[in-house]
């Protein structure tokens, strides 16, 4: 007799893990972002699955709000949106094989940092418009200013687009320290040469969410006219609270097992964790493989209607084991909020980042792209 397989694209498949994205958070945390400097306009960063809140999702939310452009990193990201029929332009920002351009001719602009991309572009996509990438001693992609001239004149020769300027900061939390003062230095130095050499493009950006939530410790005009958000757009300042932005995601799991454990008996992996009285616990259907830190393991916590539950024992690559002895009223396929969108709880992505001494990025793009996404 065949076996039957649950096909988890049919519409009454229930996923045991889902990620939330709420469209009202993410609109409302750009348009905030585009008020604090209205000679600044914002371009959503939907590189690395949009942050972990997945790109398709999150570009058709972000599709409404007239962006001047998304920026992704790679080609398959573009790919991705244009299968979608993305209308918003997109920029490549991230390294392009050169000999990946010989297709047809691909509606994106591209960050060029390598005389290879940009001769690639002339040979396989004249049309495409460019943004030069200028080293400001970040010394990690980019055109090193005594090479931008040698640039300018290639595309000029070639009547190439040239459509912005760009770098990146290192410090942008820092706006007065003398790394950021000289990255800044450095790119205007640029923006004097591109000027200089008959060049008029369109956007000058180096800003990321930093910069913008930031903006009055800058001089005007000293960042350009256009910065790149990516974390802030999700909700998270990276440096300190702020509660005008809101985080945009819930990752929710269901229990599956409950039983009780008895005084010195373990749980997981190694019995990191071992009952020091009787214990009731609860197996969830997550883990490190879907994006719950391994370093959670006996730190972190998750909610069950509105309370916290200790992770106990290592979290393993499928499965995370919690404590339920202080709360009541719950059950097999009970819902669990492994990170929450309020960023005052224990397992906030900022606080669930904290006690796993890593960053907000770090847990955000490490989330499973096969756990389901949805629109709340």
């Amino acid at each position: 007799m065949p076996v039957s397989l649950i096909n988890p694209f049919r519409r009454n498949y229930e996923p045991l893990n889902r990620i939330e994205i709420s469209r009202e958070a993410l609109s409302n945390n750009y348009q905030y972002l585009s008020r604090l400097n209205k000679n600044l306009k914002i371009a959503p960063v939907l590189k690395s699955n949009a942050y972990g809140h997945g790109i398709n999702l999150t570009a058709k939310i972000l599709d409404r709000i007239s962006a001047p452009f998304f920026c992704v990193d790679s080609l398959f990201e573009a790919y991705q949106l244009s299968q979608i029929k993305i209308k918003t332009p997109i920029l490549v920002m991230g390294y392009f094989d050169p000999l990946s351009l010989k297709t047809k001719r691909l509606p994106f602009s591209f960050a060029v940092f390598t005389k290879e991309q940009l001769f690639s572009i002339i040979q396989n996509q004249p049309q495409a418009k460019i943004h030069l990438f200028v080293d400001t001693g970040m010394h990690r992609e980019g055109i090193p200013l005594a090479e931008l001239k040698d640039y300018l004149t290639i595309i000029g020769k070639n009547n190439l687009s040239l459509e912005g300027l760009m770098t990146h900061l290192a410090q942008s939390d820092k706006p007065e320290d003398k790394q950021t003062e000289n990255q800044l230095k450095i790119f205007g130095e640029a923006r004097k040469i591109v000027y200089q050499m008959n060049f008029f493009p369109k956007w000058f950006h180096l800003g990321n969410s930093e910069t913008i939530l930031r903006i009055k410790h800058y001089r005007n005009n000293e960042i350009g006219n256009l910065a790149r958000s990516g974390i802030a757009l999700y909700g998270i300042d990276p440096s300190k609270n702020n509660d005008k932005l809101k985080p945009v995601l819930n990752l929710k799991t269901k229990i599956s097992q409950i039983k009780e454990i008895l005084p010195g008996e373990g749980v997981g992996y190694d019995f990191t964790f071992r009952a020091k009285e009787k214990t009731e616990i609860a197996v969830l259907p997550i883990g490190y493989a879907d994006g719950v830190d391994r370093k959670l393991s006996n730190l972190g916590a998750v909610k069950i209607n509105h309370k916290y539950c200790p992770i106990i024992g290592r979290v393993s690559m499928n499965i995370t084991t919690i404590d339920v002895s202080g709360i009541k009223n719950f059950q097999v396929g009970q819902e669990v909020v492994v990170f929450s969108d309020r960023p005052e709880d224990i397992n906030s992505i900022r606080n669930s980042a904290k006690i796993a001494k890593t960053i907000p990025y770090d847990l955000l793009t490490r989330l499973n792209p096969t756990i389901k996404r949805i629109i709340i």
